[in-house]
């Protein structure tokens, strides 16, 4: 009778698991992107062209342009109908354009949040920064 029990909580957590990524191919470039609990990010356009999912696919080396679609909540407008404790969603795009893409490397992006702005930066592996990524736009829609 146990076992029949566990059963769905075992189906259930392993439908949550997340699948390891490939070895990088040594003729590739590897992003990955970041950032803190309560925030999301996700990949939005890589040169120009709309990225389906929600990482980077891996890439050549040289020049490329990234943006990130960071989602995080700051506080509400604070009038007398909302209590002055509400927050809501704010939705920014970030870019970085980096031209020394080297193959067989991991890199990482990096989005947060300070304040009501978003902030990035592309970090090499061993953590230092490479570039700083600037606000497209944010807003509804974005």
């Amino acid at each position: 009778m146990k076992s029949l029990l566990s059963l769905p909580l075992t189906v259930l957590l392993c439908a949550c698991a997340v699948a390891p990524q490939p070895p990088l191919d040594d003729a590739r470039v590897r992003v990955s992107l970041e950032t803190e609990a309560g925030n999301r990010v996700q990949a939005a356009r890589l040169d120009g062209e709309p990225v389906h999912s929600l990482q980077f696919p891996d890439l050549p080396p040289g020049f490329h342009r990234l943006e990130v679609r960071l989602l995080f909540e700051v506080p509400g407008g604070g009038g007398e109908a909302t209590g002055g404790f509400d927050t809501g969603e704010r939705r920014c795009i970030l870019a970085i354009e980096y031209p020394d893409f080297t193959a067989g490397q991991h890199y990482r992006f990096h989005a947060s949040r300070r304040g009501w702005r978003p902030a990035g930066w592309l970090l090499a592996a061993d953590g230092s920064k490479l570039a700083t990524a600037r606000e497209v736009r944010c807003g509804p829609g974005v």
